[in-house]
């Protein structure tokens, strides 16, 4: 076992997180969150980066890394990322359980979703946004970040991303996996900054409109209302959503192929043209479904598709108390998403 490489590695992602809290950092200032909020965030770098400086100390004698030494720095880089991303919740007193704030980082990283706050919107703007932008820095993978940034030998980087993505089989879209993670990452952030653009445009607030892309971007769902997305009550904003959940669900290596004018290989994707069929059919066969507890139809498919959009990427916005519909969209929705969780839609992660 390369003990040594693998502590730098996981260093070296330390060392990125703490540049990563710069920018709640900044929000504290922006917003005037005072000395006292601004403060928790440079000391908790300040433990990142005397952590990461301890663990890169010692320089490893040879930089070979295999499948274990991959799962080793994957799941320790886990455990470690969401034990620091934790401590600005834990020492704001904002989440005063330690417990609490570290299941609200793992469920932020890990793209889950699930909450153990009560009154979200009593959360200054700086937690806020570390929340949400903890489901971004999740959604493709915290090691595949370290990838696209850190020069790494492909050798090395190939064992990392195997233990890293999900599934069985892990595909590169270049010869080198660093440029292969960089590649995702620059898609990843480009479809990311379009969201929260065109949400901007429709008169979302720009806080707002950017934390909302975070979310979608990992397909996590953290929201920065209490009522989700409902509080906005904007088909715009729906329409705008639905359309990026679907977005953020599909294979990014589909897009790589745009990228590079393979656009024929891209329509000849049996995943992409089931996963949107799975879309089509489950909006349409529930808005018949609930019309008669919304009187219209355009209302009923409105409902319809930004739920179904929001459950098949995992996401997890709400709109409408799906609670009281009837039982043919909770057997739909659980087996589309069910299709698409071992069906192989697994989104830019696959």
């Amino acid at each position: 076992m390369n003990y040594r490489m693998i502590t730098s590695t996981v260093g070296k992602l330390l060392m990125i997180e703490a540049l990563l809290m710069t920018l709640p950092l900044f929000v504290a200032f922006y917003y005037d969150e005072g000395l006292k909020v601004a403060g928790i965030y440079a000391a908790v770098m300040a433990l990142l980066i005397a952590a990461g400086a301890i663990l890169t100390f010692f320089k490893p004698e040879h930089k070979r890394i295999f499948a274990k030494e991959g799962f080793v720095i994957v799941s320790l880089s886990w455990v470690l990322v969401a034990f620091f991303g934790a401590l600005p919740f834990y020492f704001s007193g904002e989440i005063p359980y330690f417990t609490d704030a570290f299941f609200e980082t793992v469920s932020g990283l890990t793209t889950t979703g699930a909450s153990i706050l009560t009154d979200i919107e009593a959360l200054p703007k700086s937690l806020l946004f570390w929340r949400s932008f903890t489901h971004w820095i999740g959604g493709m993978g915290v090691i595949v970040f370290v990838l696209a940034v850190l020069p790494q030998k492909d050798t090395r980087s190939m064992h990392i991303m195997r233990a890293e993505v999900p599934g069985p089989i892990v595909g590169k879209l270049l010869s080198k996996t660093a440029a292969t993670a960089r590649i995702l990452y620059l898609l990843y952030t480009a479809f990311t900054l379009l969201e929260a653009f065109i949400l901007y445009l429709g008169r979302v607030p720009l806080f707002d409109s950017i934390t909302l892309a975070f979310s979608t971007a990992g397909t996590g769902g953290f929201a920065i209302k209490n009522a989700s997305v409902a509080a906005y009550d904007s088909l715009y904003v729906e329409i705008v959503l639905s359309l990026f959940m679907i977005i953020f669900g599909i294979n990014f290596n589909l897009f790589y192929l745009i990228l590079v004018r393979q656009v024929k290989r891209v329509l000849k994707s049996e995943e992409l043209w089931v996963y949107l069929s799975i879309i089509a059919v489950s909006t349409v066969s529930i808005a018949f479904n609930i019309l008669p507890s919304v009187n219209t139809f355009g209302a009923a498919l409105r409902d319809a598709g930004f739920t179904v959009s929001s459950i098949i990427s995992t996401t997890g916005f709400v709109t409408a108390d799906f609670n009281t519909w009837p039982t043919f969209f909770k057997m739909h929705s659980c087996g589309a998403d069910a299709c698409r969780q071992y069906g192989g839609f697994n989104g830019r992660r696959t």
